[in-house]
């Protein structure tokens, strides 16, 4: 398997507005670490930290508003899962909505909102190591655009921290094994 082929990630947002990519190298089978995926992917005290800081605004909000998380999209067996998100994320209560399907992922398109698609992919190498990497990327739609850009150059360093811990925790499982 090389790094250049198509992705599951590729197929379910091809185009998009902005990126970041991690990647770390695991002493471990990419079904070992697949396994640890299918329990759900680990978090850490950081990870906890900020996303509870986020929340914050929900507390002093009045109205209803959705809370649904990642829908898991797709996954290849022992290669790569990919999760998505459709909201307005910039706002102080971000406002998401619920995604039931792939397909209602792929063909959402509405103005002023914009949707996340996230992986994490397991590359075989030698030696019984693996490279595992995850990506963002995020498409926004017309009034929304100039919004996430904002946004996305404001959080994009505690994104980052968040995938990184993430790695970092998978690792620590996969090589505990």
């Amino acid at each position: 398997m090389t790094t250049t082929e198509t992705t599951l990630l590729d197929e379910i947002l091809p185009d998009f507005d902005v990126a970041a990519k991690y990647t770390i190298r695991i002493q471990a089978s990419p079904e070992r670490i697949f396994h640890i995926l299918q329990n759900g992917i680990p978090t850490g005290a950081l990870t906890r930290l900020l996303m509870l800081l986020r929340g914050i605004p929900r507390i002093f909000r009045k109205e209803e508003c959705g809370d649904y998380s990642f829908y898991k999209l797709k996954q290849s067996q022992e290669r790569e899962i990919v999760i998505g998100i459709i909201g307005q994320f910039w706002k102080p209560a971000a406002t998401t909505v619920e995604i039931n399907s792939l397909d209602e992922f792929m063909s959402f398109q509405r103005n002023g909102f914009s949707k996340a698609a996230l992986n994490l992919r397991i590359i075989a190498q030698q030696n019984a190591t693996s490279l595992l990497s995850t990506e963002t990327r995020v498409v926004s739609y017309g009034s929304a655009k100039e919004k996430f850009g904002t946004y996305w150059r404001f959080i994009k360093p505690f994104s980052a921290m968040i995938r990184r811990e993430i790695l970092r925790k998978i690792k620590k499982q996969a090589e505990a094994a």
